[in-house]
């Protein structure tokens, strides 16, 4: 057997609810039982929030369209298109879309093997 990359339209793919927004999981270690991260697009409209929460691993974002705020460590950080933003393992955070929609990219590890911590490193 060839190892092939696997590819997956967006538009294909149904949405599933995540807080206030609507996300497109595209690859998924849970629905697979393999190792990798979770990838998604995520979309929110104006007003949609998220409950604070965090990722045992880094979470990686890149914004495709429209602002969200993102409330991390006491402070804010304005997200427009193309702000990539990486938020370290553990980080409490928050986002809340202030435009009439807003659509990120966003590949993290709640899911996956990677997430087990390394040997003498507490998971947090």
């Amino acid at each position: 057997m060839s190892v092939r990359p696997e590819i997956q339209e967006v538009a294909s793919v149904d949405p599933v609810q995540l807080y206030d927004f609507s996300q497109k999981v595209l690859f998924s270690p849970a629905e697979r039982g393999e190792g990798f991260i979770k990838l998604s697009v995520t979309t929110g409209k104006k007003g949609a929030r998220s409950t604070a929460h965090s990722h045992p691993r880094d979470e990686v974002t890149l914004t495709l369209q429209g602002e969200a705020i993102l409330r991390a460590g006491g402070e804010e950080f304005h997200m427009t298109e193309g702000t990539a933003v990486r938020i370290p393992p553990g980080l409490d955070h928050t986002v809340e879309v202030i435009s009439e929609e807003w659509v990120v990219v966003a590949a993290y590890c709640d899911e996956c093997t990677l997430c087990r911590p390394l040997e003498g490193e507490l998971k947090p």
